[in-house]
């Protein structure tokens, strides 16, 4: 693909939102409650550390419109050239396809802090979750900005089969559900695959980007616990990987993360995906 090359100021931003606590704007909701704000403030100092603009959004602020508001925030920030790495620590769970693009009849989302587990007709019918339909569209507008000269990071330590509850013994969290969200009543039957490296496409004027998820749609993303606290495992090893390596356009570093997950005894159980733009 041709890019027609010009000179830009390299700039470099993040976005990072990490959710722990769910029962924090309802005690009610059925998430249960996990560290995802621990992987937000071991990454952020990293990422100042090398020239990164950063901005996070944790707990009662990390709704689905105050998420999407900073990223379209983001987006008319952003650049020619520019780098950008964004970052989700949260549940994540599987939602009935609407527009019956997705084989499984399933899409994958986010599930930011007002968002329920369950369907309940005339209560909750879904609104807040953050679908990869949804996310792609920012996703696209972002890439846009950013030009073929510039780079698009999205890490995703959730999951989309978990178990939304405690897991293996009393000190294990786990991020995610098995239990689909569906409007019809459809029970989510996870296909499973043996994939885990994908090709991201790639538009004309568009920055190339890599995704990082920390287990298949199938698994179970299980924390881990480091010197007394609980991270998402792949969020982890970034900070471990990072605090020696320049963040910026060559891919050798994911890598390493994904070498660093398959040596981790709690994450023996998932395989962590990666996504590139070639």
């Amino acid at each position: 693909m041709l890019c027609v090359t010009h000179s830009y100021a390299q700039k470099k931003y993040a976005l990072l939102v990490g959710i722990s606590n769910y029962h924090a704007l309802n005690k009610a909701n059925e998430w249960n409650n996990i560290h995802g704000t621990n992987d937000v403030s071991l990454i952020t100092p990293l990422l100042k550390k090398q020239g990164f603009n950063v901005s996070a959004i944790t707990e009662t602020k990390a709704t689905r419109a105050n998420i999407l508001k900073q990223l379209k925030q983001l987006t008319h920030r952003v650049s020619k050239g520019s780098i950008v790495y964004l970052h989700f620590s949260c549940h994540g769970q599987p939602f009935e396809d609407k527009n019956g693009d997705e084989e499984d009849g399933w899409d994958e989302s986010l599930v930011p802090i007002d968002a329920l587990i369950a369907y309940k007709k005339g209560s909750y019918e879904g609104k807040n979750h953050i679908t990869d339909d949804v996310l792609a569209e920012y996703l696209d507008a972002l890439r846009f900005k950013l030009g073929c000269k510039g780079k698009l990071y999205v890490v995703v330590d959730a999951c989309h089969a978990g178990k939304a509850s405690r897991d293996f013994d009393d000190e294990s969290f786990t991020r995610g559900t098995k239990r689909g969200f569906s409007p019809s009543g459809k029970v989510y039957l996870a296909r499973s695959s043996n994939r885990t490296h994908f090709v991201v496409p790639i538009k004309a004027g568009q920055a190339p980007a890599t995704f990082l998820e920390a287990c298949k749609s199938t698994q179970i993303n299980a924390e881990t616990k480091k010197n007394g606290n609980f991270y998402g495992p792949m969020s982890y090893y970034i900070h471990q990987v990072l605090s020696t390596t320049q963040l910026g356009h060559n891919d050798a570093w994911v890598y390493k993360v994904q070498g660093l997950m398959r040596k981790e005894i709690d994450a023996k159980r998932q395989d962590m995906v990666i996504e590139i733009s070639k």
